[in-house]
This record gives structure tokens, C-alpha cells and sequence, in this order.
């Protein structure tokens, strides 16, 4: 797809339109995707968008810009993966998909694994992103009907940090029952990094009432099972 030129930063800005036509098309509400669909119906689109991404170049990029390129980087390879076959259900599932499997992005074949943990993760110190990035699961946050993009990006990302955390099917903060996502206990470096400690995080996402209910520390979290299950729609695998 063609890219926008943007004077002010004196290069092609990347133009995630496509990907939000196709999160829109083949995304439901609940965050599941129509992979067969996306497969028979738009992959040309969505190989005209991986062609931008691996064309574009981060040299000069404002930081929100970056950031938007990435999380859309990460999820459109994981949606690239499953197309061809790839699924995180398995310990060697998950090795192939986000350690093995490669989308060309900037000029660099990625893995996921790198996009995240090196580049997302290393240089951006935002704990946010982890509602953000989908890895294709059913426990995952759900992915969004829309591309991140550097306009919208803090509020696209304070959104999916909520929308996560009020979605009791992956936490439950409630009256004498707090059990969180594995993402915060996997992750729990980058929350404290970010606000001391995890229950500091969650605080100033939640409203007065869920607030109340968290614990003290985090040595009292409780965390729910993953469920690695692919995100699919009904009949909506491709293999």
C-alpha cells in the first residue's frame, strides 16, 4: 500500500489504514478473528500491508509513531503466523510461533519474541503495551477492531489497559476474590518498574469501588490459569 509523506518529520510515515480496514472486517467485539475470512477474502490487502511494514524505516520516527509500528508490527505477524498455520496452543507451539516465526519489519526479518521483549519492551519501558500486543489466545487481551496510531496512541493504550482489567473473563477484582491475568505476574518487573509495584499499576486504571478491593501487596495477588486456546471465530480456522 502506499505510504504518506510527512514533512515535518521529513520521511514516509507509515499509513496503518489497512490494517484497521481488516481488524474491522474480520474482528468481532469479543476480539476473536475470522482467520478464514481474512485468508480467502483480503490477503492480498493484508500482504500489501506486511509489504509497508517491511518497507518502512524508523530512522527519525517520533516516539508515538514508533510505538504504534511496533504494536501493529507484532500483531499483524502473529495474524500472519496463524494463516500459515502457526498456533501458541503447545509449549512447541508458542516456540514456533513467537520465537521462530518471522514477518520482515523495517527491513529485518522479526519474530515476535524480538519485536516484544527487545525492542517494545527495552526501549519504550511503557507496561501498557502488554494490552496491546495479542498473541492469538484466548486469554490474551482481545484485539482491537483498529490500528494504533500515533495521534491516538496514549488513549488507544490507557483504553486497553482498562478495557482488560474490567474484562472478567481474564481478571476478577471483586469482593474477596482479586485474581489476575498471568500478565502481571509474568510481567510484574515492568509494572513496578513503572508505579513500585503491580497493585500500584492496576490502581490508577480501576475505578473507587474495584480500588478498594485490591490487596496491599503484591505478595497477595492470586493469578488465573492462561488459557492458550487459538482466538478464532466459530469455523474460523484456517487449518
Amino acid at each position: 500500500m502506499a505510504t504518506l509523506f510527512s514533512p515535518s518529520l521529513g520521511q514516509a510515515a507509515i499509513d496503518h489504514g489497512p490494517w484497521s480496514v481488516l481488524l474491522a472486517r474480520h474482528v468481532d467485539d469479543q476480539g476473536r478473528v475470522a482467520y478464514r475470512d481474512l485468508q480467502g477474502k483480503d490477503r492480498a490487502l493484508f500482504d500489501a500491508y506486511l509489504l509497508t511494514l517491511a518497507q518502512t524505516q524508523t530512522d527519525g520516527m517520533a516516539e508515538d509513531e514508533e510505538k504504534s509500528l511496533w504494536l501493529n508490527a507484532y500483531n499483524a505477524a502473529i495474524v500472519s503466523g496463524v494463516l500459515q498455520g502457526y498456533t501458541a496452543e503447545g509449549v512447541l507451539g508458542r516456540k514456533r510461533l513467537f520465537g521462530w516465526f518471522t514477518v520482515e519489519v523495517a527491513g529485518k526479518a522479526r519474530t515476535p519474541d524480538e519485536i516484544e521483549h527487545h525492542i517494545l519492551r527495552k526501549k519504550f519501558h511503557d507496561p501498557r503495551i502488554h494490552f496491546a500486543l495479542v498473541c492469538a489466545s484466548s486469554s490474551c487481551p482481545k484485539l482491537r477492531r483498529e490500528a494504533y496510531d500515533p495521534e491516538h496512541l496514549e488513549a488507544q493504550l490507557d483504553a486497553a489497559t482498562r478495557d482488560f482489567l474490567a474484562d472478567l473473563g481474564r481478571n476478577h477484582i471483586e469482593a474477596n476474590q482479586v485474581a489476575l491475568s498471568r500478565i502481571f505476574e509474568w510481567y510484574a518487573a515492568d509494572f513496578a518498574e513503572r508505579d513500585g509495584s503491580v497493585v500500584a499499576f492496576i490502581r490508577r486504571f480501576v475505578g473507587q469501588e474495584k480500588q478498594v478491593m485490591l490487596p496491599a501487596t503484591d505478595g497477595e495477588l492470586r493469578y488465573l490459569d492462561y488459557n492458550w486456546t487459538l482466538n478464532a471465530q466459530d469455523g474460523q480456522r484456517v487449518r
